[in-house]
């Protein structure tokens, strides 16, 4: 269970140095320094973990790929639409269910850090950092405990 957690994180690294770089050579020069960037991968990193949880309990609940695949998106569109840059636009009662996302936290962090030029030892990031992790290890620790008791690890 350690390794796949692990690939997936590398993964994710992955995936974010690519969007990183991406928006680097599409003009995007935040002035942040390299403790910036290194804070921000260890953010996405974290919340990588939460959807490897999400994974494991869509895992368990499904009984072929298929329904897998359907059953994901119950994880994964609210994450976009009320955790992302998209929940701004939506009414206020969205808005305050998006709290209850971890993207939206790492969405709020990733804006304080290179639009707002907040520092990474700020206390708004300090605490989306916060409820990132808590959040994060929770959904994991949820999903590892029904992935056991299902398939018996």
């Amino acid at each position: 269970m350690t390794s796949q957690v692990l690939s997936y994180m590398v993964i994710a690294l992955v995936q974010a140095a690519l969007v990183f770089g991406m928006v680097y050579l599409m003009g995007f020069r935040p002035n942040v320094g390299i403790p910036a960037y290194a804070f921000a991968f260890v953010l996405v990193l974290l919340f990588s973990l939460s959807n490897v949880g999400f994974g494991l309990i869509t895992a368990t609940i499904a009984k072929s790929s298929g329904a897998a695949t359907g059953l994901s998106f119950l994880f994964v569109l609210p994450q976009l639409f009320l955790g992302t840059f998209v929940g701004a636009s939506l009414s206020s009662t969205a808005q305050v269910a998006g709290k209850f996302v971890p993207s939206y936290y790492v969405t709020d962090a990733l804006t304080s850090l290179f639009l707002r030029g907040a520092t990474f030892a700020s206390p708004t990031v300090l605490l989306d950092f916060a409820m990132v992790s808590v959040s994060c290890v929770a959904i994991l620790a949820v999903g590892i405990i029904l992935y056991g008791k299902y398939f018996k690890i």
